[in-house]
């Protein structure tokens, strides 16, 4: 094995160089300072077994480096998967591009349910303007949700083959106009209408998060970023929670449905100049053939942007449910939907009827208790989780005589998933209506910081075992985001026949069953992926 010395890496690794934020960055100069922390090279005969889908990421283009060496990270294991030697290759773009493009679209993935849920404390005020009885005003919140859910299915193929900017921009103006025309609905046909439309674009919006979060960052990396992506995700409906209900009484309902519009037009105005294309293959074809392009290409050659030869074929829209057939994807959606039903959906759609009922709470304050308690616990969840997930596999990693990282060492973390999540619904069950109106909230923030937990590990397990599959992942998990709506059907009628009690315990006991398919990836997850292999379509990406 050679190492380089420090001479070697100034003079021929230019990603050892770091970034300094505080130098002026101009078009031209943007892209001369790469982020990536290449440390050293190392000779191809290394063992390793070629079977591995992670080895196969590894493996380098001719255009990017020798044909004997791999680049190493910090820690003196092998980069997953291998840079290319192009500087508009967002793997080697600087770390501040890189955070401004992750803050982006997390920020667009809070938007969605932020869009959704703003309203949910005015719900009372929606139903008594619309005159609709308020079990039929929420149905503008589910009709959101579900366009917000099945929309990826077509927002997603297209982003592989147009590329991830365009793509977000129509769907950002499709949100605005849904938004605005919400807030002027003379009716409850229109207002769903407009709803149905706000939905299909904000379920754009949070379709390319995942995929741009593996264009720009290495597999030792996705751990903390997805978190930071998922973090995102997870608090947008608390937010929501916090303003909803003042603005509605304070401004009327119709401003639950402007602001955020407005909103989604301050993402809009930074994605203009600030959210270059990330889409890029590694095929070594088109790493011989390609030019680098400049910032200003990246941002507006849209034609420039995508991959020649890559092609948009009508089976692309239902891949989606193809990797349904992977327990690597099906166990994680699964047990992602009913966390995030019985986390994150049931308490939004839920506590104002329970809080109004035996405390006699306003709608503000209702959404401040549901808003502050969940923010709180998600923030938690994340400051745990993200490094967690990265520490836990880099020690894995070390450990295994090859110094691989499996996939499957990230969901040991998981395991916390299934006690904190069960834990805080049984805590809040439990004290509702027999305590003070903060108490149940516990149970609330305790639930939550599981959800984290669970959503961080979920989604980094799923793009790390399919890398070139991750936008199509992603639609998996917004379609489960998209299924929870049903929990709407049932959990009340059934606390008011069981007792809030024995209702929530069941909930905590079902999500509980549903950790065990999780435990089995852990035992067999490895073995199952190697006799099925991996998808062979969006390989190029």
């Amino acid at each position: 094995m050679h190492a380089c010395t420090m001479d070697d890496i100034k003079s021929e690794c230019p990603h050892a160089h770091a970034h300094d934020p505080g130098s002026g960055v101009t078009e031209s100069s943007f892209l001369q300072q790469p982020s990536t922390p290449i440390v050293a090279t190392v000779d191809m005969d290394m063992d390793v077994d070629p079977e591995k889908t992670h080895v196969e990421e590894m493996r380098h283009d001719s255009a990017s480096m020798s044909a004997d060496s791999l680049r190493l990270d910090s820690n003196g294991l092998p980069l997953v998967p291998q840079p290319s030697r192009f500087k508009d290759d967002p793997l080697n773009w600087p770390s501040w591009l890189k955070w401004a493009v992750l803050i982006q679209v997390g920020f667009m993935a809070f938007l969605g349910p932020y869009n959704a849920a703003l309203i949910n404390p005015s719900l009372v005020l929606l139903s008594e303007a619309m005159h609709v009885n308020t079990q039929t005003a929420a149905y503008s919140t589910t009709t959101g949700i579900i366009m917000g859910g099945v929309s990826p299915f077509i927002w997603t193929p297209l982003t592989n083959y147009v590329g991830r900017r365009p793509i977000t921009l129509l769907a950002i103006l499709l949100t605005i106009l849904g938004g605005i025309g919400s807030g002027a609905s003379p009716n409850f046909s229109a207002l769903l209408g407009t709803r149905a439309l706000c939905g299909f674009g904000f379920g754009g919006m949070m379709s390319v998060g995942t995929a741009c979060v593996n264009d720009m960052f290495f597999l030792h990396e996705r751990g903390e970023k997805t978190g930071v992506y998922s973090i995102f995700v997870t608090n947008g409906a608390h937010i929501a929670a916090l303003i909803g209900g003042f603005l509605g009484q304070k401004a009327g309902w119709q401003w639950d449905y402007y602001l955020g519009a407005i909103s989604t037009s301050v993402s809009f105005l930074v994605a203009l100049v600030l959210m270059p294309e990330t889409l890029f293959s590694h095929d070594p074809t088109f790493l011989a053939n390609r030019h680098e392009r400049t910032y200003m290409q990246m941002l507006f050659n849209f034609k420039g942007n995508m991959i020649p030869g890559h092609r948009l074929r009508p089976t692309d829209f239902l891949q989606s449910l193809t990797l349904l057939r992977y327990p690597s994807i099906l166990f994680p959606f699964w047990y992602y939907t009913w966390s995030w039903t019985f986390i994150n959906v049931m308490p939004a759609i839920s506590l104002a009827s329970i809080y109004t009922h035996f405390y006699h709470l306003r709608p503000g304050p209702i959404g401040a208790c549901l808003g502050t308690s969940l923010t709180i616990g998600s923030i938690l969840g994340e400051f745990f989780a993200g490094r967690a997930s990265d520490f836990v596999m880099l020690s894995m990693a070390r450990r295994n005589s090859k110094r691989e990282r499996k996939p499957e060492y990230r969901l040991y973390l998981c395991t916390l998933s299934a006690i904190f999540m069960p834990l805080g619904l049984i805590i809040f069950g439990a004290t509702v209506g027999k305590y003070s109106f903060y108490v149940p909230l516990v149970g609330l923030g305790v639930g939550v910081f599981g959800l984290q937990i669970a959503s961080t590990t979920l989604y980094a397990y799923t793009s790390d075992c399919y890398k070139p599959q991750t936008p199509e992942s992603g639609t998996v998990f917004n379609l489960s985001r998209g299924l929870s709506f049903v929990v709407g059907y049932f959990a009340l009628p059934f606390a008011a026949e069981v007792g809030y009690f024995w209702a929530w315990f069941t909930f905590a006991t079902v999500l509980f069953s549903f950790f065990l398919p999780i435990v089995a990836l852990m035992i067999w997850g490895e073995k199952w992926r190697k006799r099925l292999g991996a998808p062979s379509w969006n390989r190029d990406l």
